[in-house]
């Protein structure tokens, strides 16, 4: 059945899309959808990241908090959740592309965990992001992937670290 609507053949467009688009249409495109999945659990759920306005020093976040928030973590998940995990999936399983996802969204999702509610829209974010990175790795290769990946986070960062 040629015509018959399936999630996995929607996937796999979306899969070839994102790895085809421009770079511009493809940062823009992943960070709405996952911007919009946080904003959504956010209204819907009220999910915060669980930190209280205590349990930080205003003085120190002012100095290093935007540093951190939006140049070092985006970089180091970037780097270990999506690059490393998908590589390392990839090397024991070369033909699957679904089991990298999943393997990467659990390590973004376990370093997130304030909460059980947090933790789930943070393994949805995973799972955007990793899918998103892996579609296009497969077509324009590490460098564009790594970085367009890490500025559609650290811009989500950014913005919450705004709000």
């Amino acid at each position: 059945m040629k015509g018959k609507f399936t999630a996995g053949r929607l996937l796999q467009r979306w899969r070839i899309a994102l790895g085809r688009m421009p770079g511009w249409k493809f940062a823009a495109l992943v960070f709405i959808v996952s911007f919009t999945a946080k904003a959504t659990a956010l209204l819907l759920f009220g999910v915060t990241t669980g930190i209280e306005d205590a349990d930080i020093d205003p003085e120190r976040a002012r100095r290093i908090g935007w540093f951190v928030v939006v140049i070092v973590a985006p970089l180091a998940e970037t780097l270990v959740a999506q690059a490393l995990v998908i590589w390392l999936v990839r090397k024991a399983l070369p033909r699957s592309f679904w089991w990298p996802v999943i393997f990467s969204a659990g390590v973004f999702g376990s370093g997130h965990q304030a909460g059980p509610a947090y933790l789930a829209c943070m393994l949805v974010t995973g799972l955007i992001w990793a899918f998103a990175y892996l579609s296009r790795f497969e077509r324009r290769g590490f460098a564009q992937a790594f970085w367009l990946v890490f500025l559609i986070h650290a811009s989500n960062n950014a913005i919450a670290f705004i709000i």
